[in-house]
């Protein structure tokens, strides 16, 4: 589904990212090839609207770019690899008539796990990410940051380079969060949600989360005396978007009112690139002017 559950947001140092052509290139340079027979896992680029279009590897919607990865993942349960690596042991014990070696057995574990990988079944993922090239920025729609890597890092190779930081802000954000929850700040069209979680910055421990709270109560204020400050909350958007914040400026939990779900409506289910263009563009302008504004707000927060 196109619409964004996450967002890691990463600014681009250069314009290096913003040439179409350059980015078409290197997405070609790295299409998506299935597992041989050895492979554990691989990555590659497919198109947005089908995988099976080999021709059309970009979105471009008046300067906001939609790319697509796909990953293959060899799953064998540990069972089936413990069970087969007992046998190979014992048998080669009985015929050795001794005891393995650490090392011996090593080598067994990965002599099993050649034969039994033709055998593997396959888990397959696809991620999201959006070039905003009037923001300078790339957005990765996946849970963690460790996984926004693995996907730049292919498009990095392709590229050449790929001068990016993470979204960041000079003060920290758990310290703004809670500036502006204890306050009751107003920061409209931002509203703060019922959900946030508290974390002691010294101890690192004694995690606290709130869920249909008001969090702006004097039960959530006791917290705060007690030094604890927000790593996590939930922020809506009055413009149709609601999404967690945390402590790393990374976006989770987006969610999109109706209102701009059903915006394309009227588009037939049998015309589906128009309507996934159609979405992109309106998913690309609304989340870009969140992420502008709130990027702006909790600069004010001193």
């Amino acid at each position: 589904m196109l619409w964004f559950k996450n967002a890691i947001i990463y600014q681009l140092n250069s314009d290096t990212l913003l040439n179409k052509d350059a980015i078409e290139k290197a997405l070609k340079s790295h299409p998506f090839t299935p597992c041989g027979n050895l492979d554990t896992t691989k990555m590659g680029w497919v198109s947005p609207y089908h995988d099976n279009n080999q021709d059309d590897l970009l979105v471009d919607m008046q300067g906001h770019l939609l790319l697509r990865i796909k990953k293959e993942t060899k799953i064998l349960p540990a069972p089936v690899i413990k069970q087969a690596l007992l046998e190979k042991i014992d048998k080669q014990e009985q015929a050795l008539s001794r005891k393995l070696s650490k090392n011996e057995k090593a080598t067994l574990k990965d002599e099993v796990m050649i034969d039994l990988m033709p055998r593997a079944f396959s888990k397959y993922n696809h991620y999201w990410l959006w070039i905003d090239t009037h923001n300078k920025r790339i957005i990765v729609d996946c849970s963690s940051f460790k996984q926004a890597e693995d996907i730049l890092a292919i498009l990095r190779k392709e590229l050449g380079s790929l001068a990016l930081t993470p979204l960041s802000i000079d003060k920290p954000l758990e310290q703004i969060m809670t500036t502006w929850v204890k306050e009751n700040l107003n920061f409209p069209p931002f509203v703060l949600g019922d959900q946030a979680e508290l974390k002691d910055p010294l101890e690192g421990n004694g995690i606290i989360s709130c869920k249909n709270q008001d969090i702006t109560s004097d039960e959530m204020r006791i917290h705060f005396d007690l030094g604890k400050w927000i790593t996590k909350i939930k922020i809506i958007d009055e413009r149709g978007i609601s999404f967690i914040i945390n402590s790393d400026l990374t976006f989770k939990r987006i969610k999109f009112d109706a209102i701009i779900l059903d915006e394309n409506e009227d588009i037939g289910s049998d015309e589906f690139d128009k309507k996934l263009e159609a979405d992109f563009f309106i998913m690309a302008n609304t989340l870009a002017n969140t992420i502008n504004d709130f990027y702006l707000t909790i600069n004010k927060i001193i």
